[in-house]
């Protein structure tokens, strides 16, 4: 999941680098790294967040969808995915709670890690001082 992340920066760097305030401060005699610690990261930042927060949310889902099918961690193991299967046959009974509290929790923490992402975006984006 790192190529995204990668292909990312690697354009955001590229359009930065052409921005007039990259241009100034060559043109002061700033050393390139010093432009890229202070002026094009924090404007990359943002993106990164968000990116981050959404693999994040791909890995929890991932991990749930091959524990319900019986290829992701092994029983000793806890996982909402297996904690799903074994109750799965529940849900046309009395207990359909105790597979869709799983089923919740799972959304939960991916509607969770999606906001704490986008906040984290408005909390470092630099455009908006």
């Amino acid at each position: 999941m790192w190529v995204e992340v990668a292909r990312l920066v690697r354009g955001q760097f590229f359009s930065l680098r052409e921005q007039q305030y990259v241009e100034a401060g060559k043109a002061l005699g700033y050393r390139d790294g010093r432009i890229i610690l202070r002026h094009i990261l924090p404007n990359i930042i943002g993106p990164v967040i968000v990116i981050a927060a959404s693999n994040f949310a791909s890995a929890i889902l991932l991990e749930a969808g091959l524990s319900f099918l019986g290829m992701g961690a092994q029983p000793p193991t806890p996982s909402w995915g297996m904690m799903i299967k074994e109750n799965y046959s529940y849900i046309v009974v009395d207990a359909a709670w105790l597979a869709i509290f799983p089923g919740l929790a799972i959304a939960l923490m991916v509607l969770s890690f999606t906001l704490l992402g986008n906040g984290l975006r408005d909390a470092f984006d630099t455009r908006t001082g």
